[in-house]
């Protein structure tokens, strides 16, 4: 049986003085991680199954508080060989 595999880069534009909270809010979601950051923004690569699942990630970072947006740069969709993960 094929699975799919959805990876998906966002734009997170967060308020400065809430910065340590959201990163550590986002990195505790299981299929994310973030890869680069500032003062202001945080550049996170979401993995998924589906892409429910990448947008219920997008709305889980959208909620947390000090976001102020959540913006999709980049997504990517391949079907994986039984057995690939």
């Amino acid at each position: 049986m094929n699975s799919e595999l959805h990876v998906t880069s966002l734009i997170v534009q967060v308020q400065p003085e809430q910065m340590a909270e959201v990163r550590q809010k986002i990195m505790a979601i299981k299929n994310a991680e973030l890869s680069a950051n500032n003062d202001v923004k945080l550049v996170v690569v979401v993995e998924g199954t589906s892409q429910k699942s990448l947008m219920d990630d997008i709305s889980t970072i959208n909620a947390i508080p000090g976001v102020l947006s959540a913006t999709m740069v980049y997504h990517q969709s391949e079907e994986l060989e039984e057995g690939e993960k």
